[in-house]
């Protein structure tokens, strides 16, 4: 046997010892090593599967949202065939992506400029201008001001037309004024004797060449008003007078002309007049103007002078009709005349 306390003895005894310090619950260094190794593997195993579980997720997902891209596509070229059958079906034209997509944004286009407070028309209206301001390089206070300058010029033109306008009425020539149509007994525009009935001659002349003539002086003159006046001579009438009684109905259409019997050379002007103007009213062309009878009697001589009373014969001349066309004051207060001008 070997002793304890032998050189040989102590080595055995210090080996044991190391060879405790090497275990670790029963194990090995390498043994160990080997199960944290396996454990770090085990680890690494769960996490590996959670990505790859996690990874197929994301992939499934990947592959609806393909499968909804897909379908969406799908459903967005179904509606466009069926945008371009609807067009072709109305129009006679498909409708192809481009410019489907080119009515997509002219319909944005319209929206930003309703929001600018314009409207579609509006907006091709001002295109021209839109474009002379681009080139131009002008800003927005440039065009106000130019606008502004625009309307200061326009309203000086106004008025300077204004001025000539007037300047025009008040040194206008005697040349410029309507002319007086004179239908005289002398000429063939006679009455009956007396009377106020027109000769069937008189009357075709008043229908056809002399509203033809008073048609173009109311045009040229751009006139509403025809005065219609009758003149006698001084050869006195001798009879009982009914105008007062008949007058308003032969105006009204109500009585003949016939019926009226003037009993002095005032009412027979009158009632000339009034047969005159009765023919005039008939005529369509003349619906819009106020025809209105007078009387001169026998106080006005062709040459517009008042009679002396020295010319009591018979003077055919004398028994005339006078035609004359003004502006009425409605008219005038229309085109800004004031009365006293």
């Amino acid at each position: 046997m070997v002793a304890l306390n032998e050189p040989g003895g102590a080595s055995v005894g210090y080996e044991k010892k190391g060879y405790a310090r090497g275990l670790i619950l029963g194990l090995t260094m390498a043994e160990t090593m080997l199960l944290l190794v396996f454990c770090l593997l085990l680890v690494a195993g769960a996490i590996v599967a959670k990505k790859k579980a996690e990874l197929e997720t994301a992939l499934e997902r990947v592959s609806r949202s393909e499968a909804v891209i897909q379908q969406l596509k799908q459903e967005n070229k179904n509606l466009l065939a069926q945008v371009a059958e609807l067009m072709e079906r109305f129009t006679g034209h498909k409708v192809p992506d481009e410019e489907w997509r080119k009515l997509v944004l002219a319909k944005k286009a319209i929206e930003q400029i309703e929001q600018k407070g314009l409207s579609a028309d509006e907006a091709v209206q001002l295109a021209e201008a839109t474009v002379a301001v681009r080139d131009n390089n002008l800003s927005a206070d440039d065009v106000r001001k130019l606008v502004s300058a625009d309307h200061r010029a326009t309203e000086a033109e106004r008025k300077l037309a204004e001025a000539e306008k007037e300047l025009a009425e008040t040194t206008r020539q005697p040349k410029d004024l309507p002319p007086i149509i004179n239908l005289s007994e002398a000429k063939g525009y006679s009455f009956e004797v007396s009377s106020a009935e027109l000769k069937p001659a008189f009357k075709a002349k008043l229908e056809g060449a002399i509203a033809e003539q008073i048609a173009d002086i109311v045009a040229k003159y751009d006139v509403d008003v025809v005065e219609v006046i009758g003149h006698t001579d001084e050869q006195r009438l001798s009879r009982q007078s009914n105008m007062d009684f008949v007058l308003g109905r032969v105006l009204s259409g109500d009585e003949s002309v016939s019926e009226m019997e003037p009993g002095d050379n005032a009412g027979l002007g009158l009632a000339r007049a009034i047969s005159v103007a009765s023919v005039l009213k008939k005529i369509p062309a003349f619906d819009h103007l106020n025809i209105l009878p007078m009387s001169g009697g026998q106080l006005i001589l062709p040459d517009d002078r008042l009679t002396d009373g020295a010319q009591s014969g018979d003077a055919p001349e004398r028994r005339r009709i006078e035609i004359r066309v003004r502006k009425s004051k409605q008219k005038l207060a229309a085109e800004g005349h004031h009365e006293g001008n």
